[in-house]
């Protein structure tokens, strides 16, 4: 009897155990069907477009791997990816109604990296509200903070050749209410690249929800990360044409009530470019994402510097220091 108890303890410890190291690699807490595309890429590269990446990490045992590569499309009960102009791998955080959020996560660009293309690396989508409320995208070999719902945006926060081939340490906190927070000194958002916060001051001074407050208030927000690419009609076009080659497209066409076709959206030369044979394909991308952490609070919980230009972070003993100070 007492063999058996001792056994039944050491599975339940053990389970404990294997829990909390599984929920500590990962604390942002992702659908069940979160993956918006998987399997192997379409590249021909033979690689998954998510894995768990054992070696190239951060910390903990392993990092999230997303590959996204000529064709590769996702699609979910309400929307098609493959049929709007889009390509994506990513994940998705359950929808939430916490006003105040803070966000911390490392992202690794590869190296090789195409300075041409653009793509959203995270985002915050409200259920039934098309723009996202806010994006960390790399466009044009530019990393850049973009609020949608407020149609804002800051460039040039750091260039790809400062970001890609290392370990980029992210810290965001956004607040989704109307009132704002005295530590914060008026600023509904914040955002902190390697510990150094960045100044995104005109789009973070108003509430961030603009217009889809209500919209809000019904189901709450979900963080997203991975690889968005919208509009690649567009980069590809450029491509051919650089390649001396005019691609002939109608532009994006829906079908009308009556059955009709008429252009909707003049920024897509095609709703479906995957069905298009192109001169030339997109380069695969390539991004991990490690120590990836989401709590709701109205305070400044992990102790970040408000100064707009500190001095090394890592020499600081008072604020916070990103994971990129200990794996120098």
């Amino acid at each position: 009897m007492k063999t058996l108890k001792y056994l039944i303890a050491t599975i339940f410890i053990a389970l404990v155990v294997y829990s909390n190291e599984a929920k500590a690699e990962n604390r942002i807490w992702t659908e069940d069907h979160s993956l918006t595309y998987s399997g192997k890429t379409k590249a021909g590269t033979g690689e998954k477009a998510y894995v768990k990446d054992y070696e190239h990490k951060i910390e903990g045992k392993y990092s999230e791997k997303f590959v996204l590569g000529h064709g590769d499309c996702g699609w979910e009960p309400n929307y098609n990816d493959c049929e709007s102009d889009r390509g994506r791998t990513e994940r998705k955080g359950k929808y939430s109604k916490s006003r105040n959020v803070w966000y911390k996560f490392s992202f690794f660009v590869d190296p090789s990296w195409d300075k041409a293309t653009t793509a959203s690396i995270a985002q915050v989508k409200v259920s039934g509200v098309r723009p996202p409320v806010w994006m960390l995208r790399i466009d044009h070999g530019q990393l850049l903070w973009d609020n949608n719902a407020l149609g804002c945006r800051v460039k040039n926060l750091m260039s790809l050749d400062k970001l890609a081939g290392k370990w980029i340490d992210v810290v965001i906190y956004t607040n989704y209410s109307k009132k704002s927070r005295d530590w914060a000194d008026g600023h509904y958002s914040a955002l902190w690249i390697n510990g150094v916060r960045q100044d995104i001051s005109t789009c973070s001074s108003q509430p961030q929800m603009g217009k889809y407050a209500s919209a809000f208030h019904k189901k709450g927000a979900s963080f997203r990360y991975g690889l968005y690419h919208s509009y690649v009609s567009r980069e590809l076009y450029v491509k051919a044409l650089v390649e001396g080659v005019e691609m002939k497209l109608a532009g994006w066409e829906d079908k009308g009530s009556k059955g009709s076709k008429t252009k909707s959206n003049s920024k897509s030369k095609t709703n479906t470019p995957w069905e298009v044979d192109w001169p030339v394909k997109l380069e695969t991308k390539r991004i991990w994402f490690d120590n990836m952490h989401l709590k709701a609070s109205k305070k400044n919980i992990w102790n970040m510097n408000m100064e707009w230009s500190p001095k090394d972070v890592c020499s600081s003993d008072n604020f916070y220091k990103p994971a990129s100070c200990y794996t120098k």
